[in-house]
Formats: structure tokens, C-alpha cells, sequence
């Protein structure tokens, strides 16, 4: 298995090439501050929706000057950031968890670069244990956000295994042990990887932050 898992990966990358490229922002060897920020507030805004209307949400919330963990976090409640990123969906939820997010890190660490300082088992452990945050959106924060090596198994990646792998375990926790006990724990690879599945699944090349 350890070689078919390997072998997709790079088939992927020599049929689409660099995922830099294709996602620039995510996929970047060095990310700004407001990088990181701006792809864990869209992990929690693309749950359950199209990216579409989770970029609508995001340009919402640039207009009013809250790409930013710290301006979120100085809301006095919820009604503002209700109204801004209604078009991402579940308008009742994701608010609380956008803010609960941002509170967690504003309060107990000040911002991501120092979240980031914490072992990946603590930190998604952490991350777990806030509100409405699973597995998928866990690893996609630390994954992309924090470049920490925790593999992203989303719908993406489970069509891509159905497709190309008789397995009898498909759930998360086994997917996800699957792809990181077969491949080199290295971040490149893990976001190469993932990011390559999604164009693969979806046929997408445009990154959910551009223009913002």
C-alpha cells in the first residue's frame, strides 16, 4: 500500500504540476501573519458550502476590515459577523464558531504564530476542543494555516481512495493513518498531496483567497 499511496501522489503531480502555483497562498513556504489567519477563518467558513459562497463571506468580511483574528475577537457580539458571512451558510453556528475560534487564540495566545509553537498533538487536540470544530476542519487549520503535517481527509479525499483504493476502513481516523503512515511526514507533501486531490476531485485551480 505504502508504494500505491506514494505513486498516486506523484502521478498527481506530474499530471497538474506544482501546487504553489495553483494555490499560492495555501500551499507558500512562507506565509504572512495575515496568511494564516485568513485560511483558518476560511476553513471555518467553508464547512458544509461551496467555495463559492465561502469567498463571498470573506470579501464581506474584508470590507469591514475583519480578516483578522483580532478584530474579530474585539465584537461585542454577534450580530455584525452574523450578517457578514451569512452567504457561507449555517448562519446560526458558524458565527460562534468563527468567534470561538479567534477568542480561543486571541486570549490564550495572543495570535497563530504562537499557537503554532504547541506540538501538533496538543494544538489539534486543542482545537478539537472548541466549538464546532471536527477532525477535517482541525487538520485543515493546522495542515495549511500552521504548516504543521496533519493530513486532510475531506469528502475530496474520500472519493479520491473510493476511486483508486479497495479499503474496507474508510473512516476518518483510518484514512487519515493511512496516508500518514505511507508517505514521508514532510508538510510539502501532506499540502501537495491534498491540494492536488481537491483539483483532481474537483477540477479546482483557483485558490478561495484570491483577490482578497
Amino acid at each position: 500500500m505504502t508504494n500505491k499511496i506514494y505513486a498516486l501522489y506523484l502521478n498527481l503531480l506530474q499530471k497538474y504540476g506544482n501546487p504553489e502555483k495553483i494555490w499560492p497562498q495555501w500551499c507558500a513556504r512562507k506565509k504572512t501573519a495575515k496568511d494564516r489567519e485568513l485560511i483558518a477563518i476560511g476553513a471555518i467558513l467553508t464547512q458544509r458550502t461551496s467555495w463559492r459562497n465561502a469567498h463571498l463571506a470573506l470579501e464581506n468580511l474584508k470590507g469591514e476590515n475583519l480578516l483578522s483574528f483580532r478584530n474579530i475577537a474585539k465584537l461585542s457580539n454577534l450580530e455584525k459577523l452574523t450578517d457578514l458571512i451569512r452567504p457561507a451558510g449555517f448562519y446560526q453556528t458558524k458565527p460562534k464558531r468563527l468567534y470561538g475560534l479567534v477568542s480561543f487564540i486571541v486570549q490564550k495566545y495572543g495570535n497563530l504564530n504562537k499557537f503554532a509553537e504547541e506540538d501538533l498533538g496538543i494544538a489539534r487536540n486543542k482545537l478539537l476542543g472548541l466549538y464546532g470544530i471536527g477532525p477535517e476542519t482541525a487538520d485543515t487549520i493546522l495542515l495549511y494555516a500552521l504548516d504543521k503535517p496533519s493530513f486532510v481527509i475531506d469528502e475530496y479525499t474520500k472519493r479520491f481512495v473510493a476511486k483508486n483504493l479497495s479499503l474496507k476502513n474508510k473512516d476518518y481516523d483510518s484514512l487519515k493513518k493511512l496516508f500518514e503512515n505511507n508517505l514521508p511526514k514532510k508538510i510539502k507533501v501532506y499540502q501537495n498531496y491534498h491540494t492536488l486531490i481537491i483539483v483532481e476531485q474537483k477540477g479546482l485551480k483557483g485558490s478561495l483567497m484570491e483577490k482578497l
